[in-house]
């Protein structure tokens, strides 16, 4: 497979603009192209011919192709980027012109939708109602579930970002359990890691010349600061939390639990992430259609 430099990738839209009505930029792989077509065509329906995006595969990419775009060139860009720990810390480039910064932690996350899960179950599955689905899935009692510890867990990986340390982020996978044979998250994991990302918080403000005392004043300001303001519910979860590494891939096992399926194998993530892009309720992504517009 050809490897193409940043320069040429925000040059290709070029040859694919006889196909679409705007240019689009987006982080991610070029794997991820059918689905980004898809989402903005169930967001836009006929209202705007979008067959190609150009993914660029990161967020520095997007905002170096932003900061250096060509303006004389008569064509409609827009430059899309994901929310991140940023989003939590509120300390994105704010939106401008024809920059879109998400208002979640990544695309992925306004896809996590109810109606749109019940449906990709009712396909799979075949033979039950979409009512039999829906008890199964029991949607809020799976948020709830989840929700206190990855939020906690989320802060603090804002709050180390924030003070200059990683992290690097462990995915999902990491941290599953069985248990009455479902597989599900282990809460006790998550929480040895969030404090595992804490006292790596207070050892980079110690190597900042606060003491130890210090540091760990200043970690609970800062922790009850953010939890003030994205509180323990399934709102501030489905933003905060990153869907494309932990909860579309808890769904994955979920869905297989809901089906009833004897295979250990999981639907692929990118059919689950296709299949609702195209047919989950993408209101709450009515900014970007209205800044696109």
């Amino acid at each position: 497979m050809i490897k193409y430099g940043f320069k040429t990738l925000t040059s290709l839209s070029k040859f694919f603009s006889y196909r679409n009505d705007i240019d689009i930029y987006t982080e991610d792989k070029d794997a991820d192209k059918e689905f980004y077509k898809t989402l903005f065509n169930n967001l836009f329906g006929d209202e705007l011919i979008i067959n190609d995006v150009t993914p660029l595969g990161c967020k520095v990419n997007v905002l170096n192709a932003f900061d250096n775009q060509n303006k004389t060139d008569g064509r409609r860009k827009y430059f899309i980027v994901d929310g991140d720990l940023e989003l939590i810390n509120d300390s994105n480039r704010k939106n401008e012109k024809n920059l879109i910064v998400l208002d979640s932690y990544c695309i992925e996350n306004y896809l996590i939708n109810e109606q749109g899960i019940i449906d990709f179950l009712y396909f799979s599955n075949g033979v039950e109602s979409k009512e039999q689905q829906k008890n199964k899935l029991n949607f809020n009692k799976w948020l709830g579930y989840n929700t206190t510890v990855l939020i906690e867990l989320f802060i603090n990986f804002a709050i180390l970002r924030k003070y200059g340390g990683g992290p690097k982020l462990k995915k999902a996978k990491d941290f599953l359990t069985s248990s009455n044979k479902q597989t599900i998250l282990d809460k006790q994991k998550i929480k040895d890691y969030s404090i595992e990302i804490k006292n790596s918080i207070i050892e980079h403000l110690e190597n900042s010349h606060y003491s130890n005392s210090d540091a760990n004043e200043l970690y609970e300001i800062e922790f009850k600061e953010l939890n003030l303001k994205w509180k323990y519910n399934s709102d501030t979860f489905l933003k905060i939390v990153s869907a494309k590494n932990y909860t579309l891939p808890m769904l994955q096992f979920r869905i297989n639990h809901c089906i009833n399926s004897g295979s250990k194998a999981l639907f692929p993530k990118s059919s689950l992430k296709l299949f609702l892009a195209s047919n989950s309720d993408l209101s709450k992504l009515n900014f970007l259609k209205e800044r696109i517009k």
